[in-house]
Formats: structure tokens, C-alpha cells, sequence
């Protein structure tokens, strides 16, 4: 999904699997005007009760990488990615690494962002890494619970915009 017509110099990849994270990228996209990609799983995960813990937990401890859905995306477009992803079992999500797998990102400043019920892990450290040493990494966040804490989010999303521009 891309929002404005106008090639833009940045782009917000996610994935999300209840809706934080898309909501996190839209708010995003609309302050930077930037382009957005969401990410979707060829195979999705079941939704629904404590199962859906499970199997994510696991493909993300397993650093697992689903197929995803076709996408497009053109590297050489945008000088800023902003990446985001829920975070599963302290990680960021399977779909994230497969995207990091399939695309090599380097020479860029690159962002990331998570969304969270509960805590962050170290998740942040683990895409910081992940990202490598070939980009500028102008930092991240996380955000807690953003769809029932809705203007603590915009607060905290509006300070760390101006910390990444």
C-alpha cells in the first residue's frame, strides 16, 4: 500500500497481526509522509485463543522465516526505512525476518519501532544487530499496547520522530 503519489524518501515496512502495528506505521506514514509496505505471511497464523502464542513464540524462537505474500518494493527509492514489527516471544516477528532475508538493506538510515503488550525483550538489540553496520541506525522505539493508549502513543511517536528526521 503505498499513500502519496509522489515517490517519497522513506518507506515504513511492518508486519501486523492484531492491527498495533499497522496502526503505529499509519500514524507514521501520515507524519512523514512517507510510503508504507505491510508485510503479510503466504500462510497466516490462527488469530484466535492461547494457541496463537504458541505457534508465533515458536516460529520466532526458531527464527523462522515464512514465504510471504508477493510485495513490491524498490531499495533504491528511499534513503529512510523505518521498520516494525510486534514483538513475539522478545523478538521481532517471523515475517520481519524474512523480509530482512530476502532484501539486503545497506547504505541507508534505518529505523525500527515495536509494539508490545507486555515488554520488549530484547528486541530492539536483536533488529539493531540484524540491520548491521552498512546503515545509520537512527534508533527506535516501543510502544505498549498502542490501540488502548492511544494519545501516549502519539506523544511518545511525535518525540521520537523528531529525534529520527
Amino acid at each position: 500500500m503505498v499513500y502519496n503519489t509522489i515517490m517519497s524518501k522513506t518507506i515504513i515496512i511492518y508486519y501486523s497481526f492484531e492491527g498495533n502495528t499497522k496502526f503505529i506505521a499509519d500514524y507514521l506514514a501520515q507524519k512523514l509522509d512517507a510510503d508504507v509496505l505491510a508485510l503479510k505471511p503466504a500462510k497466516e497464523i490462527n488469530t484466535h485463543g492461547f494457541m496463537k502464542y504458541i505457534w508465533g513464540g515458536r516460529q520466532a524462537v526458531m527464527k523462522s522465516k515464512p514465504t510471504l505474500k508477493k510485495y513490491k518494493f524498490d531499495i533504491n527509492k528511499y534513503e529512510t526505512i523505518i521498520i516494525g514489527s510486534p514483538v513475539w516471544a522478545y523478538t521481532y516477528s517471523p515475517p520481519i525476518h524474512s523480509f530482512l532475508s530476502e532484501n539486503v538493506i545497506e547504505g541507508k538510515k534505518v529505523a525500527f519501532f515495536c509494539c508490545h503488550e507486555g515488554g520488549k525483550g530484547k528486541t530492539l538489540e536483536a533488529i539493531e544487530k540484524l540491520l548491521g553496520e552498512d546503515n545509520e541506525y537512527l534508533g527506535a522505539v516501543d510502544i505498549k499496547a498502542p490501540l488502548t493508549n492511544e494519545e501516549f502513543s502519539f506523544t511518545l511517536l511525535d518525540e521520537w520522530i523528531e529525534t529520527i528526521k
